[in-house]
């Protein structure tokens, strides 16, 4: 995984983030706002949030490796709600721009796609790269270029890096896994990416028993 020297004090840009400060890593709390990207069930009884770069090498192993059987035995069966933010480090030049690059896919409806194709392991983030990879996922390549040129989403990115942040998440990938009660995460830190097994053994920690 990958973890930044030094980060510098939390800034916010002036707006409020939806956190409850906790003193331990293992009861941390984000309220969930409707707008953060997600797959799976929204009444799934576990909820696992990645804080995520684009351009972090372990990034792109989680997603190669062991997200295809998350998806498979937990996203795809009800059991895991997925939602990703975004974390993109200072030492990583592309991380920001392929970043807003999701997310002005989004805006078309093409967030998923736009995501998993900048997170291949082959995947460049070269602005003509990015722009290539849209146009392959049918997007409006003129409507994403304005959109990334003018920055629209630079904001809700650097909230969500912020949020990390205050969470004391400071390297890519970091997760969040626990259970959701009106609107609110309440769950434990799992940091890097992990193998396979040792997320299966978090989520059967972590499911509630009935």
């Amino acid at each position: 995984m990958l973890r930044p020297g030094v980060f510098a004090g939390l800034a916010v840009l002036g707006v409020a983030i939806a956190v409850a400060f906790t003193t331990s890593r293992s009861d941390l709390r984000v309220n969930l706002a409707p707008e953060y990207p997600s797959r799976g069930r929204v009444d799934a009884p576990l909820t696992l949030l990645e804080f995520t770069d684009y351009q972090c090498p372990y990034c792109r192993r989680f997603q190669a490796e062991t997200w295809p059987a998350l998806k498979r035995a937990y996203v795809d069966t009800g059991k895991l709600r997925f939602v990703l933010l975004d974390l993109p480090l200072d030492f990583h030049e592309a991380a920001e721009p392929a970043a807003e690059a999701a997310h002005c896919a989004a805006a078309q409806g093409g967030f998923w796609p736009m995501h998993d194709a900048l997170l291949r392991s082959d995947a460049s983030l070269a602005p003509q790269a990015i722009e290539n990879l849209a146009a392959l996922q049918g997007l409006n390549v003129a409507r994403l270029r304005a959109c990334t040129t003018r920055h629209e989403t630079r904001g809700a990115i650097e909230r969500n890096a912020a949020l990390a942040r205050s969470l004391g998440l400071n390297g890519t990938p970091d997760f969040i896994l626990g259970t959701v009660a009106a609107g609110e995460l309440r769950g434990q830190a799992l940091i890097g990416s992990m193998p396979l097994a040792d997320f299966e053994a978090a989520i059967a920690r972590a499911m509630p028993k009935h």
